[in-house]
């Protein structure tokens, strides 16, 4: 009786063909025997294509070594730079859901903050920090802000309705950060108040959204 099901389920597999294209979509067709009855007519094969693309999920794994790596290089603030420190009001409405339909708008404020801090990165990139472990765990850290926005870019096409009002306060967030670099003259410690915002908002995401669809 084993025997037989097992033989019926190969049979079964050997008339499909999974393929993954180029595009990220995932195309399978099923391949019928001209006696076997079809379910409409006139299919001599089928062919269904889906249009979300199977790298749409967030790196839970990436995100927390991402967090690991940025608090190791000076844990949550350098004691050195606290009369320096400065408070840049978090937007938690940005990453916060109240159910299921508002998770895609979480996700997306999630890879807008990637996007946002690789791109503080980008414009500011010649701060090495002040010793050679801190540079290399600073350029590390780059490196996974950098994977996860390749990974996980079909999310931008995501659609979330409540996702604009998100992005707003994203905006205002990262440009006080900015703007905070610029005002410190992009010294040790403005950097020290980035890198202290970063382990904010990577911390909240990991420990508030459990709705989120990460892949772990």
């Amino acid at each position: 009786m084993k025997r037989a099901k097992d033989k019926a389920v190969v049979a079964a597999f050997e008339k499909v063909l999974v393929m993954i294209l180029g595009n990220g979509k995932v195309a399978i067709e099923i391949k019928y025997d001209p006696d076997e009855i079809l379910p409409e007519e006139n299919s001599e094969g089928v062919i269904k294509v889906w249009a979300r693309p199977t790298n749409c999920i967030l790196r839970e794994d990436l995100l927390k070594r991402s967090y690991t790596v940025i608090e190791t290089a000076g844990g949550l603030f350098t004691v050195q730079c606290l009369d320096e420190n400065v408070v840049i009001p978090f937007p938690q409405n940005a990453f916060e859901s109240d159910n299921t339909d508002q998770v895609t708008g979480v996700e997306k404020s999630v890879y807008q903050t990637l996007e946002n801090i690789n791109a503080l990165f980008e414009k500011f990139e010649d701060y090495t920090g002040p010793d050679q472990r801190f540079t290399e765990n600073w350029n590390e850290f780059r490196g996974l802000v950098y994977r996860q926005i390749k990974e996980s870019k079909c999310i931008k096409s995501e659609a979330a309705q409540d996702f604009p009002s998100r992005e707003a306060s994203l905006k205002v967030y990262f440009e006080t950060i900015t703007s905070t670099l610029k005002e410190k003259d992009f010294s040790y410690c403005a950097w020290e108040i980035v890198r202290k915002e970063i382990l904010h908002t990577l911390k909240f995401v990991l420990d508030v959204n459990s709705n989120v669809k990460f892949l772990r």
